[in-house]
């Protein structure tokens, strides 16, 4: 079974995709926004860094 599915069950788990991986659609906007993140952290950054990272 993939990685994504759950250790006891085997249902497709709800993680996200890390940017690294290739198969990741929205790695480009998910690095950037935290990197902005990184360098000045604001919680109303949050939101679009999570968006991003789910997307993937």
């Amino acid at each position: 079974m993939p990685a994504s599915r759950g250790l006891v069950t085997g249902d497709p788990s709800l993680s996200p995709r890390p940017p690294y991986f290739v198969t990741h659609r929205t790695a480009l906007t998910t690095v950037e926004r935290l990197t902005r993140f990184t360098a000045e952290p604001r919680l109303s950054r949050l939101p679009a860094l999570f968006a991003a990272a789910l997307r993937g």
